[in-house]
């Protein structure tokens, strides 16, 4: 039931800015909901997201989902 963080389908390598802007509103959803962690299996997302984070100051924590079970082992 989510959306896609702008970066599917090599969006990414076509148009950056784009891509990292659709990601903007897909942290902005994220924080609306009081999420403080964005978990992930896509590395396109992984990446798409994590620039979208730093380019807007969120806060929101970034894991992909291997690295986020790795942790809590």
């Amino acid at each position: 039931m989510a959306w896609c963080c702008g970066a599917g389908g090599g969006v990414k390598s076509g148009f950056k800015e784009w891509a990292v802007e659709i990601s903007k509103e897909r942290i902005e959803e994220a924080e609306k909901t009081g999420a403080t962690k964005l978990i992930t299996s896509c590395p396109f997302c992984v990446t798409n997201l994590g620039d979208a984070i730093k380019e807007s100051g969120s806060n929101l924590k970034l894991y992909d989902i291997t690295q986020y079970l790795l942790e809590k082992l």
